[in-house]
């Protein structure tokens, strides 16, 4: 008998099928892609390191190098085909997959958690080392062992942080039946195009630590300027466009109405970027006037660190309740790895720079100062108060991390602390970003400088006033908020419109003075013209963010089916939905009409039940474009509830709008205990016309209590949420019979802008870096009789042209 029970009970434990041969096959090769990668760079690490005279064993070196980047690559294909096949038996793809998503997503779930994020960069970077490893000449040893030595760690932190685990049962691997899906949040295009992109930025970081360590090893600080320079170029352009990227997923699904909320995950790939646009301006110092040395050593090792700084604080635990970006805690053993990176290479470079500037003491005398206004001072300028951006967006973004060490509740800093510090910044960088290019390197008076600015100034100052004659003797006025109070530190306060309007004209300042140097200089070389282009961009973008939301308008309304909400000039109308709210592709329809035009919003809104059994909503807003505003719709969870629960003793009353509700005496039909007995509260409403009588109550049932409402007219009923009959009190809870939609509305201005400004930042930024992508590199002669530094006769090097 006993042995019958198991075999029926075994009957309905579904049995879960094991996984083919293939595609364990598939996981090992990955495995051992990662473990490969990193014997492959210790060995280019050590050869390198020892063999540098032997022609044969520098090729072993270069060798391994490649293939340790190879292995990589493999690990990375190893996953996408695990993925795209929905190999749910690694534990990874279970997590991050399933049967529903559309194959494009599958792929984008490769890099949407922990471990398959350090693939990516792991890969982005190996792509910028073989890129670049052959175009370094005499810098190749060292660059490749720091470059060796970083993609090692990467593939380190992999083999304990590692995609390629299986769900196992009894030591067996298993195939469930479905996975857990690529997170609701996530499931938008930009997920696709947005983390390639931007850790193709990160990744080309690591070309300009490794440089400036090779610089320093080998001895020569200014050979190395024209190799990394277009990298240079290339980093700060495709990081930029990461970055705008990341604000356009953000203000296309996360509802919060803005591009750029400073959340300090943001804030981990702005400070590199800032960073790195500061290391340019020195690299131009240092081409032209043979300064800026050891500056330059050490902004070009910044970045870099800066960002595995940032990778730390995101992949530590700490900003795990602070931001809608962090990830999950890392493997204790990964984790220290990381750590270990970011000290060891922090520590390293610093005391190499610290030595080889004791080395050079009274190696160079000093250069004889340029007189008046010269262009090396306001780069100089310019780089500090960059440097001071990021610095400063470097303390915010880690004060949940030195709370959280301290012991306290790590809190993140609010946005309106961001704003009231780096305008200070801001303002003279962009009023340096119009002035720098009419200033020579050879310096001149202040007054002829004033004189080129002129022009500029005087169409920059007629365009604020057209901007302020818009925004408040036309029709504009009702839509753009100009009125406001706007905080500053020491607990000042300004009003919002003399403020905006000097952010606006030092923008414009900065757009006209750079599109005058353009036409000047567009005969002479169009491609030269791309660093003033850059400028004009990044204007352009600035000036899109501070209209966009300075002069936002935003309002908060309610829809209800058979009852309209009206804000900004408009009348939102709840016109049903597109599915079921189980369906993730479902729309709440809402038409809108005012402004003299009529559109549908079709707003996502859809449920996802966790594994607690809890229905957590989701939802997606609605922008609705035109030329020169968007219309912004936030849809919020729809509400059921009118008021919270509320506990009433027999005679006790709580108001709800014109309602209000009396608790009489408990009620009871049918016996105690008895399916279908109800017990019930006889509840008298005034309205304030006159009174009923109505009795909510709770059914006994199979399933368990059934709630009896009672409805009160005007779309609204009574429950009786919970009896305490030990203290005779009663809960009740007043619902709309209708759900309620909340709706946050913004009328957006100017947005176009910064879609523009991207691109021409990107564009022009990529130009330029073309532009300068042929440079003399060097190498020795004879590599055997020669080391990297000396003074020796040279050639170019393979391939390239001088």
């Amino acid at each position: 008998m006993d042995s019958l029970k198991e075999d029926r009970l075994e009957d309905k434990i579904p049995v879960l099928p094991s996984p083919p041969d293939w595609s364990l096959m598939v996981g090992s090769l990955g495995r051992f892609c990662v473990w490969f990668g990193v014997v492959a760079f210790i060995v280019a690490i050590v050869v390198w390191g020892f063999g540098e005279k032997s022609p044969k064993l520098r090729t072993v070196a270069i060798g391994s190098f490649v293939v340790g980047c190879l292995s990589l690559f493999g690990a990375f294909a190893s996953l996408a085909v695990l993925f795209a096949e929905n190999r749910f038996e690694f534990a990874y793809v279970w997590g991050h997959a399933d049967t529903k998503n559309a194959l494009q997503y599958r792929i984008a779930g490769i890099w949407s958690g922990q471990e398959g994020s350090f693939l990516l960069w792991g890969c982005c970077a190996a792509i910028f080392g073989l890129l670049t490893v052959h175009r370094t000449g005499a810098y190749r040893r060292w660059y490749t062992i720091g470059y060796s030595a970083f993609l090692g760690s990467i593939c380190g932190i992999l083999s304990y942080e590692t995609p390629f685990n299986l769900n196992l049962l009894d030591g067996k691997p298993i195939v469930p039946e479905e996975g857990v899906g690529l997170a609701p949040s996530l499931q938008n295009y930009w997920v696709t195009i947005h983390p390639p992109t931007i850790f193709l930025g990160f990744g080309s970081l690591t070309v300009l630590f490794c440089l400036a360590f090779a610089a320093l090893a080998t001895k020569d600080l200014k050979g190395w300027v024209p190799i990394v320079r277009p990298w240079a170029l290339v980093s700060l352009a495709v990081l930029g466009l990461g970055l705008c990227m990341g604000g356009f997923w953000a203000y296309e699904t996360l509802g919060w109405g803005g591009f750029w909320m400073w959340d300090p995950v943001e804030n981990v790939s702005f400070v590199p970027w800032v960073l790195c646009a500061a290391f340019i301006h020195g690299l131009m110092v240092q081409t032209t006037k043979n300064k800026w040395i050891f500056s330059n050593l050490i902004m070009g090792a910044v970045p870099f660190l800066a960002f595995v700084y940032g990778t730390f604080l995101t992949r530590s635990g700490f900003l795990a309740d602070t931001s809608v970006h962090s990830f999950a805690e890392m493997n204790s053993t990964a984790l220290k790895v990381l750590l270990g990176l970011l000290v060891t290479y922090a520590a390293g470079f610093t005391g190499l720079w610290l030595w080889r500037m004791v080395q050079a003491r009274g190696e160079s005398a000093p250069a004889e100062p340029a007189k008046g206004l010269h262009r090396e001072g306001f780069f100089r300028w310019g780089s500090v108060l960059l440097a001071g951006i990021g610095l400063a967006t470097a303390i915010g973004m880690s004060v949940p991390f030195f709370m959280a060490v301290a012991g306290r509740p790590p809190k993140v800093v609010a946005e309106e602390v961001y704003h009231q510090i780096l305008p200070f910044l801001f303002l003279p960088l962009i009023l340096a970003m119009a002035a720098g290019p009419f200033v020579s390197w050879r310096g001149e008076p202040t007054s002829s400088v004033l004189k080129k600015l002129y022009g500029a100034f005087c169409v920059s100052f007629g365009m604020v006033g057209m901007t302020m004659m818009l925004v408040t003797m036309t029709p504009l006025r009702n839509q753009l908020a100009i009125g406001g109070i706007m905080n500053f530190p020491m607990g000042q306060r300004v009003y919002a419109l003399p403020w905006m309007l000097i952010l606006i004209g030092l923008c414009y300042f900065a757009i006209v003075a750079n599109v005058i140097k353009i036409a000047e200089l567009w005969r002479r070389s169009k491609l030269g013209t791309m660093s003033y282009l850059t400028h004009f961009g990044v204007a352009v973008l600035m000036l899109g963010l501070i209209v966009s939301r300075g002069f936002e308008t935003k309002t908060d309304l309610f829809v209800q089916e058979g009852t309209p909400g009206q804000g900004l000039g408009y009348t939102v109308t709840y016109k049903g939905q597109t599915s079921n709210l189980k369906d993730r592709d479902n729309k709440v329809l809402l038409e809108v009409a005012g402004q003299g035009h009529t559109f549908t919003a079709r707003p996502g809104l859809y449920y996802v039940t966790a594994a607690d059994g809890a229905e957590n909503p989701m939802v997606w807003p609605h922008i609705e474009r035109y030329p020169f505003h968007d219309v912004y719709l936030a849809l919020h969870p729809r509400q059921t509830e009118a008021t919270d629960t509320v506990a009433l003793h027999p005679g006790e009353s709580f108001r709800f709008d014109r309602y209000t509700f009396t608790y009489e005496s408990p009620t009871r039909q049918g016996e105690p205990g008895m399916a279908g007995t109800q017990f019930g509260a006889k509840v008298t409403v005034h309205d304030g016309h006159g009174h009923t009588t109505v009795t909510p109550g709770m059914r006994l049932a199979a399933g368990g209590p059934e709630k009896v409402p009672a409805p009160i007219g005007n779309g609204l009923y009574l429950t009786m949420e919970g009896m305490d009959v030990s203290a005779g009190s009663v809960t009740f809870q007043v619902h709309f019979t209708n759900p309620i939609y909340p709706i946050e509305m913004f009328y957006k201005p100017m947005t176009i802008l910064v879609w523009l400004g991207t691109g021409i930042m990107t564009l022009a930024g990529l130009a330029a870096a073309y532009y300068r992508r042929r440079v003399p590199v060097l190498v020795p002669a004879n590599p055997r009789e020669h080391r990297p530094g000396d003074r020796v006769p040279t050639q170019n090097a393979p391939g390239l042209t001088t």
